[in-house]
């Protein structure tokens, strides 16, 4: 297998990886919430308050950025040809997704019980 058919092989593994996290952890969200009858702002507070929830849900939102960086690179990449403008989205693509991953440290630091 030659290194060029690896340059597209890494994004489609790493996206299909990132994929397969996300509905685990859609599917283990909502299988959470529906055993409480209401959901209250208390419930939602503790239950992000916990530590392996805070994990999980930090790496929940990782995935779902690189899941998002990969396809959005790839569209980019494919259908955009001139090559500056090209790279003034992958930069502002770039700097809103790292920007919203500082955002949610952001949240859960400030999440007390």
């Amino acid at each position: 297998m030659s290194m060029v058919a690896l340059e597209g092989l890494r994004p489609w593994i790493l996206q299909r990886l990132t994929a397969v996290y996300l509905l685990l952890y859609v599917f283990y969200a909502l299988a959470y919430w529906l055993f409480f009858d209401t959901l209250t702002y208390v419930h939602w507070l503790a239950w992000l308050a916990d530590d392996v929830n805070q994990i999980l849900l930090s790496l929940f939102y990782l995935s779902m950025l690189i899941h998002a960086w990969v396809g959005i690179r790839d569209v980019l990449l494919d259908y955009i040809k001139p090559f500056l403008i090209k790279l003034l989205l992958l930069f502002g693509v770039a700097l809103f997704l790292i920007g919203s991953g500082f955002w949610l440290l952001k949240i859960l630091m400030m999440v007390q019980v």
